[in-house]
């Protein structure tokens, strides 16, 4: 039977309803609810990412670390020459497709959980901020390091501070998400201790960054009739990042282009000259 039955003195039964996981939890948020497929920061970061990537398949940085390097690769020497523009370009360059292809991967995973939790304005700060963590980390290699994966990791450390910190408001369907997540972190720097290429500073400085920050953020899921009041806060956050953006972009964006812009200058100019002297010796 769907509900219990007790024995009255009047020798009747009283049907009596059963407790169930949703009448525990029902003075918690549950986390899963109204998750968005579509989180459009993430989706943006990730298409800024794969444009800039065939703009590193022109210029053949995947091959050549020195072009790498000069486009805007995470070079310690560099960064310490007054570079500093480095440690937000090595996040959006990537060393190869797999690259590419697993760190956008999970910053799908992840950013639809992080842009649910802490909503789309909080969500870049916590990115950026994680990525910035990550490259400082990076800087004590002496290796060029490039990848969006200290930010990805800031993410995973971002709401694994929520899960803890918030753990009495919070209802999860499915207690393994934070345990699958922390089995994942532990894996990828499992998988740079074996494989010297991956830079684990990063991931480690990310994941630091990322949970510091994410600790101290107001969770919009929680917290989302204190609008006005974070907003200011918001506001100012994110004009410190349009502003490194744009610090950066200065400097990366020319670099990204430059070959690839020269060649199709000199493609036009060849067949600029082919096309006059063909119209001299015709008339």
């Amino acid at each position: 039977m769907g509900q219990s039955e007790k024995f009255q003195s009047t020798g009747e039964f009283e049907e009596i309803p059963e407790i169930d996981d949703t009448m525990l939890h029902r003075d918690l948020i549950d986390f899963e609810s109204h998750m968005s497929a579509l989180p459009r920061i993430s989706l943006a970061i990730s298409l800024g990412c794969i444009l800039i990537f065939m703009a590193q398949i022109a210029q053949n940085s995947l091959t050549d670390v020195d072009t790498l390097v000069h486009i805007g690769a995470l070079d310690s020497k560099r960064v310490f020459d007054g570079e500093y523009w480095r440690l937000i370009s090595c996040m959006f360059l990537h060393g190869g497709f797999d690259h590419l292809f697993g760190n956008m991967l999970m910053l799908y995973v992840l950013g639809m959980a992080c842009e649910h939790a802490f909503g789309k304005s909080q969500f870049l700060v916590l990115y950026m901020t994680a990525g910035l963590a990550g490259a400082t980390f990076s800087l004590a290699g002496d290796l060029p390091s490039v990848g969006a994966s200290g930010a990805i990791f800031g993410l995973a450390g971002g709401l694994i501070a929520v899960f803890v910190r918030h753990r009495g408001k919070i209802h999860l369907r499915d207690h393994r998400i934070g345990l699958v997540i922390g089995l994942w972190a532990i894996y990828q720097l499992a998988l740079g201790l074996i494989n010297p290429a991956v830079d684990n500073r990063a991931h480690i400085g990310g994941l630091i960054g990322g949970a510091t920050i994410g600790f101290f953020l107001e969770p919009t899921l929680l917290h989302a009739s204190n609008k006005s009041k974070k907003s200011k806060r918001v506001q100012l956050n994110l004009i410190a990042i349009v502003l490194a953006l744009a610090y950066c972009s200065y400097h990366f964006v020319p670099r990204l282009f430059e070959s690839s812009l020269a060649s199709r200058i000199k493609v036009l100019i060849c067949h600029s000259d082919y096309w006059f002297r063909t119209m001299k010796s015709v008339t």
